[in-house]
């Protein structure tokens, strides 16, 4: 759909107000516009590894970056470092993240040795302050919101699970855990997630070739849509009605990896799957 060839791209989303696709590039510092109308993809570079995009209620975007959570206008390239609930953990850089139906952040780490528990989610509220929701993370990755609001999902790759938590949405917490999903290594590592308009929840699968439909109320796989790349790492629905689901691919995982050999490696892919995705949301910081 997009011959990116990216590096490791990821954070897929879709900014319906403009009708473009950002995404990233951890390990080339990027983010990217991607206007499915014209083909034309637009770069801004950042100063250091930018690892998500969203939009805030301001108009600009919000980035999870090594540093920590910042800001950027993507017209001009302006790049603000606004918090970092990390500063104390040198060898983490922010990962996935998005925001809540109330304007908060929610967002997860990851460390760069590859190391377990060394990780974190996050809440971060508009006003910047931060609380650390779960601890001891192996990859702190994909999360999102059923369609009634009432329970949050959140993947930690290291485990090959998604869980699942009671949400209320007044407050911003998520209790009573348990393993909605759990992926088999055979079929690849759970990476970002997107939730349908019914419910279901679309793991991008690393190692996987391919993005995968699950049924939370079972864990049963029900759905993959398959693509020429090996390590799918970002899902997002998008177009008009929602009823597009693109996915972002990488060569690599590592600055010290070797880049895949598969053609379609690091490219942006399109599918339909026949059913549509929910609105996102915006940080109100």
């Amino acid at each position: 759909m997009l011959e990116a060839r990216a590096t490791l791209g990821e954070g897929a989303c879709w900014f319906a107000a403009e009708q473009k696709l950002y995404w990233v590039d951890i390990l080339q510092c990027e983010v990217h516009r991607f206007d499915p109308a014209t083909g034309r993809d637009e770069v801004r570079k950042t100063p250091c590894h930018v690892s998500m995009v969203q939009p805030t209620t301001r108009g600009d975007l919000v980035l999870a970056t090594r540093d920590g959570i910042a800001r950027m206008d993507f017209a001009s390239g302006r790049f603000e470092l606004l918090c970092d609930p990390e500063a104390n953990l040198p060898g983490n850089r922010f990962n996935d993240g998005k925001p809540d139906p109330r304007g908060r952040l929610f967002a997860g780490s990851l460390a760069y040795d590859g190391s377990d528990k060394k990780a974190n989610l996050w809440r971060i509220e508009p006003d910047l302050s931060s609380t650390r929701l779960i601890d001891s993370v192996g990859n702190a990755n994909g999360l999102g919101w059923s369609p009634d609001e009432k329970t949050f999902y959140w993947t930690d790759t290291k485990t090959g699970c998604v869980f699942a938590f009671d949400y209320d949405a007044h407050a911003g917490s998520i209790t009573n855990r348990r393993v909605v999903v759990e992926v088999d290594k055979a079929i690849g590592r759970p990476d970002g997630l997107a939730v349908d308009e019914d419910g279901f929840l679309w793991t991008a699968l690393w190692a996987g070739f391919g993005v995968a439909r699950w049924d939370p109320s079972t864990g049963q796989m029900v759905e993959k849509i398959t693509c020429p790349a090996p390590h799918v790492t970002c899902p997002a629905f998008g177009g008009p009605d929602l009823a597009t689901l693109y996915f972002t691919t990488a060569q690599k995982g590592r600055e010290d990896m070797e880049p895949a050999t598969e053609p379609g490696s690091g490219n942006i892919f399109a599918a339909t799957p026949g059913v549509k995705g929910l609105p996102g949301f915006a940080f109100a910081g």
